[in-house]
């Protein structure tokens, strides 16, 4: 008898058990999964978009005798990148969009002016130009496959401009003294409408998510049209000659893709 009763408090215990450890463990907080951050797979779809700005730093090219550089102005450009994929994966496109670029130049020369007080007069010049364009890239960007998240990125093409506007600031050393004198931003009107320019550049991309991409490019922009070839072609009186000059600069331009 004592040995069933034994027999049976031992069932008992043992049935007991992992109930009492159910309700014990009932109350431990749920177990945390590690969180993992997927990469880039590295495919796309045919079309993404994006918004972009780039400071500039532009100068003029000249062979024109009797204009000399005179330094360089900073500008800007921004818009909304365009960027059709040709790949299943994203490494070849054929980039466009829309732009909105104030870019400029400086150029020394001797021409005539109409000075306050003073009346006409020839002085040497230390001319701005400034000037806004719409602009439309038409080019290809290739990027390598994803390396740890990042892309290195190369791209080239042709900038297609239409002037918006145009004006230029003049200061002029006078007298003995080579006193500066300056005046207010003035229209310009012989400034070329259409501007053509090529690029090329490199940079990298980062995968923010595998939606989003963030990126910087440093691109040499170079015009070939003469800037002074607009409504008519620009002409010195007092040098006697048809400038010439076309646009140089740097870009580096700072973007967001959404794919």
């Amino acid at each position: 008898m004592k040995k069933i009763i034994l027999l049976l408090a031992l069932i008992s215990f043992g049935m007991s058990c992992p109930i009492q450890a159910q309700r014990h463990g009932s109350n431990r907080p749920p177990h945390i999964h590690s969180i993992v951050i997927n990469k880039d797979p590295g495919e796309g779809g045919p079309v993404n978009f994006g918004i972009a700005f780039a400071p500039t730093f532009d100068w003029m090219y000249t062979s024109t005798e009797g204009y000399k550089r005179d330094g360089f102005v900073v500008g800007m450009r921004y818009g909304f990148p365009v960027n059709i994929n040709l790949t299943k994966g994203k490494n070849f496109y054929v980039s466009t969009g829309v732009f909105v670029e104030h870019l400029g130049g400086k150029l020394s020369l001797r021409d005539s002016v109409v000075l306050p007080g003073i009346g006409g007069s020839t002085a040497d010049i230390h001319r701005t130009y400034r000037n806004m364009y719409l602009m439309v890239p038409v080019g290809i960007t290739l990027k390598t496959n994803p390396i740890d998240n990042f892309y290195i990125c190369g791209n080239a093409g042709f900038y297609n401009a239409l002037l918006l506007g145009a004006n230029h600031i003049d200061g002029c050393e006078l007298g003995e003294n080579d006193e500066l004198w300056s005046r207010e931003k003035q229209p310009y009107t012989e400034a070329f409408v259409l501007k053509e320019s090529v690029f090329a550049g490199i940079g990298f991309e980062y995968a923010v998510t595998p939606k989003m991409r963030a990126g910087v490019m440093a691109n040499y922009v170079h015009s070939l049209t003469n800037y002074f070839k607009g409504r008519n072609q620009a002409y010195n009186s007092v040098l006697d000659v048809n400038p010439k000059a076309t646009f140089g600069r740097v870009e580096i331009v700072l973007h967001i893709n959404f794919l």
